[in-house]
This record gives structure tokens, C-alpha cells and sequence, in this order.
């Protein structure tokens, strides 16, 4: 396959994902701001703030008359100024989708555009500073529908493995910054603070789409070091670390038509030691200052794995 589809087909993948993370994101702080209003003094200092921190995007100048809370959303969700900001995202995987039609279906192409001009109606960007949650919802079922019809479509080969890459590579990177930057939940214990603790998980669990997941397995209260553990090393749910980071295992040993034991390309051997390092990770692990240290070692190890991805591929 050409490197110049072999990076298109990636980050066409790459940025939706990422739009979709953020689309979810700015709905349950959404949500979550409602459900602190009242309870705490300034949620928007605490939660906003906290999830400009977490997507290391700067604060948004606030234009005239316009409430702090409105630039957050505006700047995050729809202001092309902002290179992470939703619509610049599926506005970049769309460009990328264009200058390779050919090598995806034509129900993939329709998708994404349509997705594009519905997120672009005047009605639907206008409603944002009154309440954001029609715009998110919309671009996750279109993020979903668009991967529907790529693995009904589009034959299952390179190309569709480098869709793959993008698509967990970016997935893992963001649960494991989400659990990141909420370490410091873990070292609350104080008991008039579990209320809120436990909506703040809970806000965890519905940032990487877990929430169900988690209550069908656990059937009980959010428990951090149960959400942790679910979120890193659960092996069939398809935003758990391990998860993602199996798939991308898989895409990259089809990709280069060897056996996992036996390539000995340097990006398989980065993922197959971090895989490795999740699925036999200890539970002493997942607490203090060593869970802190792996968030942080294994967020330089995704790094790691789309810099030699590119080298390999030629990704840019």
C-alpha cells in the first residue's frame, strides 16, 4: 500500500476518534456541571478548567456578553480556530477521506460528509451555548455510524487495518490521560467527599463510554480502584487500554505478515511489551505513586508507538 493512503486512511481514523473523545467529553462535563450546581461553589473553575487541563487546550478568549462557561463549549465543540477543537477534527479526517476515495467505500465517504454538513447546520451550532448536548450526541452516533459501515463495507485489509490503528492508538492514549489526570481522586478519602468522588468516577466511566460496562460487571457503587483496573486491563471491552492495544497488536501483525513471535519490527515489540506489561499487571499496582508512574510511563510508550508507526509507514 502507498504510505501517502497508509497515512490518510490512519489519521482520517485518528481524528474522528479524537472528535468523538472530545464530543463525549464536553457532554458529560456538561452533565456533570448540572449535577455539581448547587453542591459546590464555582463548578466551572473545577470542572471546565479541569477539562481544558485535561485536553491541554488553552483557555478560549471570551468575546463579548458571552458567559466563560459558552467559550469553553464554543471553543471545544465548534471554533476552527482551535486545531482540536470537534469541528476541526472531522473537518481534517473529512479532508483526509477525500484524497482517498477510492481506497474506501462510497457508504464511508457519505457518512463522513454527511456528518460534516449536519455539525455545520446553522441550527445545530446555534443551540450549542444553550445546551451542547445535541451537537455531541450528533457527532458520536455519526463517528458510530461511520465505523458501521466500514466494517460492513470496506474489505478487511491493509487499508482497513490502518483505519484500525488510528482508531485504538488514539483510544488508548485518551483513557489512559483521563485516569492521568484524575489520579488525584485516589488520594481523597476524606467521607463527606464521597458523593462527589463517586460522580466524578462515574464521569470517568462515562468519558470512555464504560458506565454500563462497568455497573453490568460490577453491580455495584463506583469503586476507583475497580474503575481503574476495568478501564486498563479488562480484555473485552473495546475502550480498555489492553483492549485497544490487542487490536493494535493485531492490525500491525497482519499488517506486516508475520506471526507476532516472529516480527521483529521495534513498534510491535513496544506494543506487544506494554500489552504485556497490562496483562499481568498487579493489583498493588493500581495504587499511590505507582499507578501515577505507569499512567505516565505508558503514555510515553503510545508516544513512543505512533512515532515509530510513522517512521515504519511513513505517517505524518
Amino acid at each position: 500500500m502507498l504510505s501517502r493512503v497508509a497515512d490518510a486512511l490512519f489519521w482520517m481514523s485518528r481524528y474522528l476518534e479524537r472528535a468523538d473523545h472530545l464530543a463525549r467529553a464536553v457532554d458529560v462535563t456538561f452533565q456533570l456541571d448540572l449535577d455539581l450546581h448547587g453542591v459546590l461553589a464555582n463548578p466551572v473553575e473545577l470542572e471546565w478548567n479541569a477539562l481544558l487541563s485535561l485536553l491541554r487546550q488553552p483557555p478560549p478568549q471570551i468575546r463579548d456578553g458571552e458567559h466563560p462557561v459558552g467559550a469553553v463549549q464554543r471553543w471545544l465543540l465548534l471554533d476552527m480556530a482551535n486545531p482540536g477543537s470537534v469541528m476541526s477534527c472531522v473537518n481534517r479526517s473529512r479532508n483526509n477521506a477525500r484524497s482517498i476515495r477510492g481506497s474506501i467505500s462510497p457508504p464511508m465517504w457519505r457518512e463522513l460528509n454527511k456528518l460534516y454538513w449536519r455539525l455545520s447546520d446553522a441550527g445545530l451550532p446555534a443551540r450549542v451555548a444553550e445546551s451542547p448536548h445535541d451537537f455531541c450526541e450528533e457527532t458520536q452516533i455519526g463517528v458510530l455510524l461511520f465505523h458501521g459501515v466500514c466494517e460492513a463495507t470496506l474489505m478487511h485489509d491493509e487499508g482497513w487495518h490502518f483505519i484500525q490503528l488510528g482508531r485504538h492508538l488514539e483510544r488508548a492514549e485518551k483513557v489512559l490521560r483521563i485516569l492521568d489526570s484524575k489520579f488525584g481522586l485516589l488520594e481523597r478519602s476524606d467521607a463527606a467527599d464521597l458523593p462527589i468522588n463517586n460522580l466524578q468516577w462515574g464521569a470517568v466511566l462515562k468519558n470512555c463510554a464504560a458506565y454500563e460496562a462497568y455497573q453490568r460487571l460490577y453491580i455495584s457503587r463506583v469503586e476507583p480502584e475497580r474503575v481503574v483496573e476495568f478501564l486498563l486491563t479488562n480484555p473485552d471491552f473495546p475502550h480498555s487500554v489492553r483492549f485497544c492495544l490487542s487490536r493494535i497488536q493485531q492490525s500491525l501483525t497482519e499488517i506486516s505478515g508475520r506471526l507476532p513471535d516472529r516480527c521483529d519490527d521495534e513498534v510491535v515489540r513496544t506494543v506487544g511489551r506494554l500489552l504485556s506489561d497490562l496483562v499481568y499487571l498487579e493489583g498493588e499496582a493500581l495504587d499511590g505513586e505507582r499507578l501515577h508512574s505507569f499512567l505516565g510511563n505508558a503514555l510515553t510508550r503510545c508516544a513512543r508507538i505512533g512515532s515509530l508507526l510513522q517512521q515504519q509507514y511513513a505517517l505524518q
